[in-house]
């Protein structure tokens, strides 16, 4: 998420450190959308991102004092709810196994999505994968987390964090390639009926 910093925004950062109420409301508005969205791709419940999404702004603005660069709010923020979410998850009882590293060839995947298909319904498989699966995809590709600083944040070996993402993305290629042949079975039987 990409926020162009002003001098509105930066002065709002400005009057939070001073424990402005109406400052935080705005700069709360700013943020909410985008911040709440890190969260249900990570959690997949939307009560539970609610509930990431206000602990993060407790924290966020209770520890604002903290933040030496005010134009690295977002950036900030965003951290406080990746790992609010990761640690709700863990008391979900989301798991990792630890397992063998894929061969080399296993880890290719070559996922190529038609252009017919919305970011809404990658969103939509995304959302139906296992939690861990899910978890470990949004975090690499999504929010760009390397392996190793997943395997840190989640507890888990940097290859367990590979292998994961790799399996990840090997459903979320299975799902689209049942629904395009799906779909293909479905418009032929539609047109020679």
């Amino acid at each position: 998420m990409e926020i162009h910093h002003n001098d509105n925004e930066l002065s709002l950062i400005r009057l939070c450190k001073k424990g402005d109420a109406k400052a935080q409301y705005r700069l709360y508005k700013l943020y909410c959308k985008g911040m709440f969205n890190v969260a249900i791709r990570l959690t997949n419940d939307k009560s539970l991102a609610e509930d990431v999404l206000q602990d993060a702004f407790v924290k966020a603005f209770t520890e604002i004092d903290k933040l030496q660069n005010e134009k690295a709010f977002g950036g900030w923020l965003k951290r406080i709810v990746i790992n609010r979410s990761i640690d709700v998850t863990r008391k979900e009882k989301t798991f990792y196994a630890e397992v063998e590293s894929l061969g080399n060839d296993e880890l290719e995947i070559a996922v190529e999505i038609d252009s017919e298909f919305s970011p809404e319904r990658i969103h939509h498989y995304i959302k139906q994968l296992p939690d861990g699966a899910r978890e470990i995809l949004v975090l690499r590709a999504l929010e760009g987390y390397k392996h190793a600083e997943i395997g840190e944040k989640l507890g888990i070996s940097e290859s367990t964090a590979k292998t994961q993402f790799f399996r990840a993305k090997q459903l979320l290629e299975k799902m689209i390639q049942d629904e395009t042949r799906t779909g293909k079975i479905f418009e032929r039987a539609t047109a020679n009926a």
